[in-house]
């Protein structure tokens, strides 16, 4: 196995501009994008973050879809058993690292490589493994290191974390925001800048209230705190929302 802390940048083509906010927040906080091998990611959005980031890896066959969009990653990671091997052949050995174990899954290596080399976002893509138990898996792993860096799973529709104590964002109206207790209780939820507030409320698995589909207020930033517990954060997409993370 091939393990050397230096990355090189195999960009084949350059997949659209970097936005002002983008590179503020990359002088600021190093952040790395992971690939998964699940869902392609949408190619506009995928595209806007691969400028943004210091770090591009592929948890081993998110490699493919890469490669599929003539892009090349810094670093492959994962047991490589759904690379496929024309794709492997065209990186070079010092982007591969071959990680056998089979006790963590291939995000779970592949945030481990981000963590390693000091990222301080991490932006999951493809995460959701086109299967529901691999998509709940990749959120316990998100959950796993979600108190070491922050962790944001991107879809077509909506991006996810986890908030442990306090999270807030200027938002637009009426974008859709979700707040789920997914993997157990969590206590004094407090939040501003919604139409349905929350003023200490725990939420609970199984039990109203419900924080699904609450929507932001005029041009509101949005602000939620909470006492224990790990929450799960949906915010959907608005057509600026890529710049809007980045610049936080």
């Amino acid at each position: 196995m091939v393990d050397k802390s230096a990355s090189i940048t195999l960009q084949t083509r350059t997949p659209g501009s970097m936005t002002a906010a983008d590179e503020k927040s990359t002088d600021s906080r190093p952040s790395a994008l992971i690939v998964c091998n699940g869902q392609a990611p949408a190619r506009e959005l995928l595209f806007q973050k691969w400028s943004a980031v210091e770090l591009r890896v592929a948890a081993d066959g998110g490699s493919n879809t890469l490669a599929a969009l003539g892009l090349s990653p810094d670093a492959v990671v994962g047991d490589l058993d759904s690379l496929q091997p024309e794709v492997r052949e065209r990186l070079p050995p010092e982007a591969i690292f071959h990680v056998p174990e089979q006790d963590t899954s291939d995000a779970d290596k592949a945030i481990r490589h981000c963590l390693d080399r000091g990222m301080a976002e991490i932006h999951l893509f493809g995460a959701d493994g086109g299967r529901a138990d691999q998509f709940l898996a990749n959120l316990e792993v998100m959950l796993r290191y979600s108190r070491q860096t922050r962790l944001v799973q991107w879809t077509s529709r909506e991006r996810m974390e986890f908030v442990h104590d306090s999270w807030q964002e200027t938002l637009a109206p009426e974008t859709i925001v979700s707040l789920l207790p997914v993997f157990g209780p969590v206590q004094g939820v407090v939040t501003s800048g919604l139409a349905y507030p929350l003023e200490g409320h725990p939420l609970i698995p199984g039990q109203p209230p419900s924080g699904v589909s609450n929507q932001v207020t005029d041009h509101e930033t949005v602000r939620i705190t909470c006492e224990s517990g790990a929450l799960l954060l949906c915010v959907q997409h608005t057509p600026d929302a890529g710049a809007a993370v980045f610049s936080r």
